[in-house]
């Protein structure tokens, strides 16, 4: 899809979207959101699909392609067991008995918060810039 142009007329529509002032905090509103974007994609999806659309338009303000991945990467890793997409999630559930409803509905929050505490500590750490 890169050779087609459509990645790159998807992000242009996309980013006009975006307000220019808030365009340098792509990288925190991706971060937040990935825990949420994990449960409606699966893994492929979201790295080869999802993720050269938002280095694109985080691109047409400025945002280096690695922020995007690295928030990227670690905030969707935080939620990967508890997606009903990771076959390991239902091994897990059905060796430990429990319906992936109630398993998502007492992760989900918990997971969610250890994925802003690891996007905070990036952004302190100097890893990732705003």
């Amino acid at each position: 899809m890169e050779k087609t142009g459509i990645m790159n007329n998807m992000a242009t529509v996309l980013a006009e979207f975006v307000p220019m002032s808030m365009g340098r905090f792509l990288p925190l509103l991706i971060g937040v959101l990935a825990v949420p974007l994990t449960l409606m994609f699966d893994t492929d999806s979201f790295f080869f699909g999802l993720m050269p659309v938002l280095i694109e338009i985080a691109g047409n303000f400025g945002v280096l392609p690695a922020h995007i991945a690295i928030v990227m990467v670690v905030c969707r890793n935080c939620a990967t067991f508890i997606s009903p997409v990771v076959p390991a999630t239902f091994l897990g559930i059905g060796l430990a008995d429990v319906e992936i409803k109630d398993h998502i509905k007492n992760c989900f929050f918990w997971i969610w918060g250890v994925s802003i505490v690891c996007l905070l500590a990036r952004l302190f750490l100097g890893v990732i810039k705003i």
